[in-house]
């Protein structure tokens, strides 16, 4: 039995009935395979500003409904893969953000402003790197065409409270039964009604500048080819209700024809697929299953082996393994992959995390600190040393997690996660003014403005700040205050109806 899992990547809203304002694109006219980059013409609709200002807001709510995947492998494999693909597309001035969120879909979007979100359904499956990277390098291609903001209406701020209440409707029903149905349905009905969809045009241009970043990334081309085929045939599984994907991104046998058309031309030297790839589609089933005996059965089961790569087999039934506690049997099998690909750092990293789930953290934060020594500064293993910290629990342990993350704020501190992560480790370490400050933040960026700024103001009001305190967190509030009045004017108008 298939188990598939609940969790999303990075990208842009576009799931049946859910399609962020990303989808937002125009009528491009019509294009041959040597038309240049339109580039700037859009610029006079939407500023790069505001873009970045809606792409913000848009990815604020996607974190205040919890959506996103928060594992720092993951992040860290999806940033490494897209960026990648961002350079290879000749646009690296832009600026992007890739986001993997929790959403049982196929799907992919790009919103104004560069956001760009993975569905975890999607990533799974995908067979290849290189049909994950075709997904991202059409959705990087849509932002740097800059099909999105084309012909975008002006008034395009009523959209996100349809799209965020669409969202809410389908995750409350589970993607199952009439109301699921329904909040989808009813969703696009509102979408569309704005004008808010691909043509025809923008699909084949994404296609054909996706494929020239995916052949110059040293991906496979074909790869995008591979993935619309596999999408089509199970809509044909699926009977009537074709899957996500392709009712944002229609598919036909013409488009996966003249795809691999052009990929056939471009493959020389090209890689269609890695172990770290697997590795992490395996850790990405783990992570957002709800059943995990059921996902150990699926790796037991024989057939397995020949679906699934050994090593990717072994790993993630470790990794089922020790989240279900059972550490022993998780370290052997693991220390098995270590011993013949010792630098691999995903077979490091869960073997901490099995001896974290033993409770060896002796061990484990040996481990880690042998790793920090060959990897300095690098934030998944900080984050993961930092976490073993903060369960071991106890003022010296918050003061080493602590200081293990500072490093990281100045580089990632638009990472709420990681902004709870290092309040925690100053509350332990009994740094309550930075623990405060670093919650707040926290809180804004998954776009609870109003705790964001109450959480300051409390803390404003301790008589035992320093002057350096004070002016900050002021200064901070000072910031923050327009914001909370913007928000609280749009709720009060989206109550007056």
């Amino acid at each position: 039995m298939t188990v598939w899992p609940r969790i999303i990547l990075a990208g842009r809203w576009c799931v049946g009935g859910l399609v962020a304002a990303g989808l937002t694109l125009a009528a491009a006219n019509s294009i041959a395979d040597d038309l240049p980059d339109l580039g700037d013409s859009s610029a006079r609709m939407l500023s790069v500003e505001k873009e970045r200002e809606y792409s913000e807001g848009l990815l604020r709510q996607l974190r205040n409904y919890d959506l996103s995947i928060t594992d720092p492998e993951l992040v860290e494999y999806l940033e490494t893969l897209a960026y990648r693909l961002v350079q290879s597309s000749g646009r690296s001035e832009i600026h992007f953000h890739f986001e993997l969120i929790d959403v049982p879909v196929v799907n992919a979007f790009a919103s104004p402003g560069g956001l760009v979100v993975t569905f975890s359904q999607l990533m799974l499956h995908a067979e290849t790197e290189s049909e994950l990277a075709g997904v991202l390098a059409h959705e990087i291609a849509h932002v740097t065409q800059r099909h999105i903001t084309r012909r975008m209406e002006s008034s395009m701020e009523d959209l996100l409270p349809i799209l965020l209440g669409t969202v809410a409707l389908a995750i409350a029903t589970q993607g199952q039964g009439d109301g699921a149905q329904a909040a989808l349905a009813g969703g696009m009905a509102l979408l569309q009604q704005r004008q808010i969809n691909f043509t025809r045009a923008n699909e084949h241009e994404a296609d054909r500048v996706g494929i020239q970043t995916l052949a110059k990334a040293g991906f496979d081309p074909i790869g995008m080819g591979d993935f619309f085929a596999r999408i089509g045939a199970l809509h044909r599984t699926q009977g009537e209700k074709p899957p996500e994907y392709l009712q944002t991104h229609p598919v036909t046998a013409t488009r996966v024809a003249e795809a691999k058309a052009r990929a056939d031309k471009l493959r020389a030297g090209t890689q269609l697929t890695s172990l770290e790839f697997m590795l992490m589609r395996e850790r990405l089933r783990v992570l957002s299953t709800d059943d995990l005996p059921a996902l150990v059965r699926f790796y037991q089961d024989a057939k397995r082996a020949s679906e699934i790569d050994p090593r990717a087999l072994a790993y993630g039934l470790a990794l089922a393994q020790s989240r279900l506690g059972e550490a022993a049997e998780a370290h052997a099998a693991l220390e098995k992959l270590a011993a013949k690909d010792p630098q691999r750092l995903s077979y490091q990293l869960a073997l901490a995390e099995s001896e974290r789930g033993a409770r060896d953290f002796d061990a484990a934060n040996a481990r880690y600190q042998r790793l920090l020594e060959a990897r300095p500064g690098h934030r998944v293993i900080s984050i993961a040393y930092a976490r073993s910290q903060i369960e071991r629990d106890g003022q010296e342990a918050g003061r080493r997690a602590a200081e293990v993350l500072r490093p990281l704020m100045s580089l990632h501190g638009d990472d709420p996660a990681l902004q709870e992560l290092y309040a925690r480790a100053n509350e332990l370490a009994g740094q309550p003014v930075r623990a405060a400050e670093a919650y707040a933040q926290s809180y804004f960026l998954r776009g609870k403005f109003e705790d964001a700024l109450r959480q300051l103001e409390q803390t404003a009001a301790r008589d035992d700040l320093d002057y350096y305190d004070r002016a900050r967190i002021d200064a901070q509030v000072a910031e923050w205050q327009p914001i909370v009045l913007r928000e609280r004017r749009r709720a009060e108008e989206r109550e007056r109806g």
